[in-house]
């Protein structure tokens, strides 16, 4: 789609709902120049509907651990909109995989990790083993698997077990043997977390 048609989109879904609305078609085929269009004719208060695919995974979140999908959702009148800040992650090659990364709960501890929350020098040697496994495409532990995507990236332990099938229970017990290991650094804490990524 080019710009105007994409502008034409977003202004007739502001006007009627409030908000804008994507199709996975939309979102797979936005170009920066789309999105850069879209962001400076409406900017980061305008407010877009998560694609479908973090919705199922939510839906997922709300049965599998409501205290979370509560303290991210409940005091929504309407759950899944978020700002339009967050178009590049759910556009172009993120469209079937970008998530809302679950970083900063208040009413439950997080259970979000990046490569800034791996500890160096127990880590190092740790991590390295694990993609050599992964090179080789041997079998891998929930722990060795986290530590893997941790080292590449964002990750929350939700997707994570949504991702990979991974029961809630075992998935943390990973996190604890991690920590207890020295590999990882678990910071529950939503405000001492943001010290160790950017958000923006």
């Amino acid at each position: 789609m080019t710009n105007q048609e994409l502008l034409d989109h977003c202004e007739t879904n502001v006007e009627r709902e409030g908000v804008i609305v994507f199709t996975d078609d939309q979102l797979r085929d936005m170009t920066p120049e789309n999105i850069e269009a879209i962001r400076s004719r409406f900017g980061a208060r305008t407010l877009m509907q998560l694609p479908q695919h973090e919705i199922t995974f939510f839906e997922w979140l709300k049965e599998a651990d409501p205290a979370v999908w509560n303290d991210i959702w409940a005091n929504d009148e309407r759950p899944y909109l978020v700002s339009l800040a967050f178009l590049t992650d759910f556009s172009g090659s993120n469209a079937s995989t970008g998530q809302f990364v679950i970083c900063d709960l208040v009413s439950v501890d997080n259970y979000f990790f990046s490569p800034n929350l791996l500890l160096d020098k127990e880590s190092t040697d740790f991590v390295e083993a694990v993609r050599e496994r992964f090179t080789q495409r041997s079998s891998m532990t929930p722990g060795q698997l986290l530590t893997l995507e941790a080292s590449v990236g964002n990750v929350d332990i939700w997707h994570f077990a949504y991702r990979y099938n991974i029961d809630l229970a075992l998935a943390k017990r990973a996190v604890a043997t991690l920590v207890e290991d020295r590999i990882l650094l678990h910071v529950t804490d939503a405000e001492h977390l943001a010290q160790y990524f950017d958000v923006g």
